[in-house]
């Protein structure tokens, strides 16, 4: 059984990575002027995910074991886009499976539950959001930062929890009842929501050559009724 999962995920993860690297919006990471922030996110959020505390009485699992630690796939997404932050993430994974002795199938794992559908569920919220929504400062940084990261860790837990439930629920190693879980993962979703909203932020105002998808045109332009009157 463990044998077919990790060649099922080993199948999946070479194909999202054969589709990132499909066409060229990942050399926005090979960019001189965001290459210094590639590197030192890879390696910050390789650090955090090595911090982690779980909630007593829950299994040790990414989302459903709600672990406490910053996943950092929306940012990542909201700062250079889908396809170059799973490039990112594989990274991470890379690096943190290396130096901590991680299985395969565990790697695997923490690639596609921890990077790879967080950053499309963010992706998902993004695009919903820039479709509806005015372009505006305000808007990229509250909507890409933290609403898409508080979504990133809600949708995808929920649909593993309900996965798990509906086929390995003897496996799933939780104590507590689900309104203390929905209650934890509602904290831990704000909190991913709300730092990826402040490194955003401060990413934008003081470094915003590192946000390669923030552009002053788009969201810092002046209404044409104020350069006429100006």
């Amino acid at each position: 059984m463990t044998m077919n999962m990790t060649s099922i995920s080993l199948v999946i993860s070479g194909l999202v990575l054969f589709w990132a690297f499909s066409n060229d919006h990942w050399r926005v990471l090979i960019r001189p002027q965001v290459i210094n922030s590639v590197l030192g996110g890879i390696l910050a959020l390789g650090l955090a995910w090595n911090i982690r505390a779980y909630m007593p009485g829950m299994a040790t699992e990414a989302l459903i074991g709600l672990s406490f630690q910053f996943f950092g796939a929306s940012l990542l997404v909201a700062m250079y886009g889908l396809r170059p932050a799973i490039v990112m993430l594989a990274g991470v994974t890379t690096i943190v499976a290396l130096a901590s002795s991680w299985t395969l199938n565990h790697a695997l794992h923490q690639f596609l539950v921890l990077g790879v559908l967080p950053a499309m569920c963010a992706c998902g919220v993004m695009r919903l959001i820039g479709g509806c929504l005015p372009k505006h400062l305000f808007i990229f940084i509250f909507g890409h930062g933290y609403v898409a990261g508080v979504l990133s860790v809600i949708i995808p837990a929920v649909c593993l929890m309900i996965w798990h439930q509906a086929f390995w629920p003897a496996n799933l190693g939780l104590s507590m009842d689900l309104v203390d879980w929905f209650v934890t993962l509602v904290v831990l979703s704000f909190t991913e929501g709300s730092l990826s909203g402040m490194l955003l932020a401060v990413f934008v105002i003081y470094k915003p050559n590192w946000v390669p998808r923030f552009s002053d045109q788009e969201y810092l332009k002046v209404p044409a009724k104020d350069q006429a009157q100006g």
